[in-house]
């Protein structure tokens, strides 16, 4: 009887054992594969900071290369911007204007057309001041529009040497319907025709100035808006050059 106890005792202390050892056992796996898992998570945090430390100082370079280019930028914009600047103010201080550009303008377009430049320099040479003119002649005609066409639209100068005439713009009602008379403020076309029927024209919006040379004779006109209807013209003769 206490042999059976004793083995009973004993195959019990055995099973308690063998559990004990399996647990231990399973928790060293367990403890294992956490240890294993925390090395691989501390390798990954590492190469993950390694990373971000390499791309950290690549858009660090990056952005010191995008300042240096933007001050770069930004001191051509600043010597453009200077020269710029120089070339207006050298252009205001050579480029004609007022009567000045107009002479040059004329002086272009009379080279361009072949005429001689001594010609021109004895021309600008013979002109003096006070100048010995006639005169002046004021007339006035009606401008004819392409409503109206009708008598007196065109007046003479100096016993027919200049022709005037020409054609304006028609007016507009307050309805917006046009009217016989042309529009003072719209752009007219003024003709002056020589007794040889050479033509030239002055468009615009009115006052008007022209100059007309024919047969040594300087023909200077204003044409100005008179009376509804009618231009007002204002003729010079004076000699030439």
């Amino acid at each position: 009887m206490t042999l059976g106890l004793h083995d009973y005792e004993r195959r019990r202390r055995r099973r308690f054992w063998v559990r004990t050892v399996k647990f231990l056992a399973f928790v060293g796996v367990l403890l294992g594969v956490g240890l294993f898992a925390y090395q691989m998570g501390v390798e990954q945090v590492k190469a993950r900071e390694a990373g971000l430390r390499a791309e950290n100082a690549q858009l660090a370079g990056a952005n010191a290369d995008l300042a240096r280019s933007v001050a770069a930028l930004r001191t051509a914009a600043q010597t453009a911007e200077t020269r710029a600047a120089e070339l207006e103010a050298r252009l205001s201080r050579e480029l004609p204007t007022g009567d000045l550009a107009r002479l040059t303008e004329l002086a272009r377009e009379r080279l361009a057309a072949g005429v001689d430049p001594n010609r021109l320099v004895f021309v600008l040479n013979q002109i003096r001041t006070p100048r010995q003119c006639e005169k002046p002649e004021n007339k006035r005609f009606i401008l004819p529009t392409p409503i109206y066409k009708g008598p007196n639209s065109a007046v003479g100068f100096a016993n027919g040497a200049v022709t005037v005439s020409g054609e304006g713009t028609p007016a507009r009602s307050a309805a917006g319907n046009a009217e016989g008379w042309f529009d003072p403020a719209a752009p007219v076309t003024i003709r002056f025709t020589e007794a040889g029927g050479r033509q030239t024209e002055a468009t615009g919006v009115l006052p008007l100035n022209h100059v007309v040379v024919a047969a040594g004779i300087e023909h200077q006109f204003t044409v100005v808006a008179g009376s509804r209807s009618f231009v007002e013209v204002t003729g010079e003769r004076c000699p030439f050059p």
